[in-house]
């Protein structure tokens, strides 16, 4: 059978002592953001303090909240825009990320900047690659272990000064251009294998302290004005003709 309803039971307030301690003076509970007697008030708390100091709090920057957390000291640790999405992590005195057990991924819809005051330093047991494409132009840079691989369509160095040692160098291409003012070469033995040799120089000076050999099916020489041979001795032999032709020839 139906009953009628139990009339209501006043509630008497509970005294302050027996209040959360972060209540007694008007201010939301420690440490718990999720306490009762904070997210069922009329009124959002703007602060909440932990009793070893830190503390979150909700601002107003442009228009919008902010969350941010700030340590004991009052140091901001860490802020988050729920508006534009934006978080922001600072930690005074370090941070390290670490995942013993698995990888670590950072992606990013824009850019990724890293800035240091001291030493950027990455180091790998196998291998580090920087890469940049762009549909089917790209570029890498690989080092691994004892090797570093530069590949792209265009390679581009520009200093002031520059210092190259290689033990054992190989180059190999279709062209090479060289541009230089001054050119100073010296090594222990030089070969050179062409098809064909051209060379142009305003004036050639060659000087060699022993045998000077060379070795031609034919030899050419087209001179506009003289030609001097000037030598302790001078031997010409011909295994057919010897022809002399001018207009005066003097002999002694």
């Amino acid at each position: 059978m139906p009953t009628a309803a139990l009339p209501a039971l006043p509630v008497e307030p509970p005294p302050s002592d027996a209040r959360p301690e972060g209540l007694r003076d008007g201010a939301p509970c420690a440490p718990c953001v999720s306490c009762v007697s904070c997210v069922s008030s009329e009124e959002r708390p703007l602060r909440i303090v932990a009793r070893a100091g830190a503390s979150a709090s909700i601002v107003e920057r442009d228009g919008h909240e902010v969350v941010a957390v700030h340590d004991r000291a009052g140091r901001l640790l860490f802020e988050y825009d729920a508006e534009t999405g934006r978080g922001s992590l600072v930690a005074a005195g370090g941070l390290s990320l670490a995942a013993p057990g698995g990888d670590i991924d950072l992606v990013a819809g824009g850019a990724i900047r890293c800035w240091a005051a001291g030493e950027v330093a990455i180091a790998s047991r196998s291998g580090a690659t920087l890469s940049a494409r762009a549909g089917e132009r790209g570029a890498t840079v690989q080092v691994a272990p004892g090797r570093v691989t530069v590949a792209g369509e265009a390679l581009a160095a520009v200093a002031e000064r520059g210092d190259v040692r290689i033990a054992e160098a190989r180059y190999e291409g279709r062209t090479l251009t060289a541009v230089l003012e001054r050119a100073h070469t010296t090594v222990g033995k030089l070969e050179s294998i062409a098809g064909r040799v051209i060379a142009r120089a305003g004036d050639l000076f060659q000087e060699v302290r022993e045998l000077h050999q060379l070795r031609a099916g034919r030899v050419r020489a087209l001179v506009e004005d003289v030609i001097e041979l000037r030598g302790r001795e001078v031997s010409v032999d011909a295994r057919e003709d010897v022809s002399i032709d001018g207009q005066r020839i003097n002999l002694g």
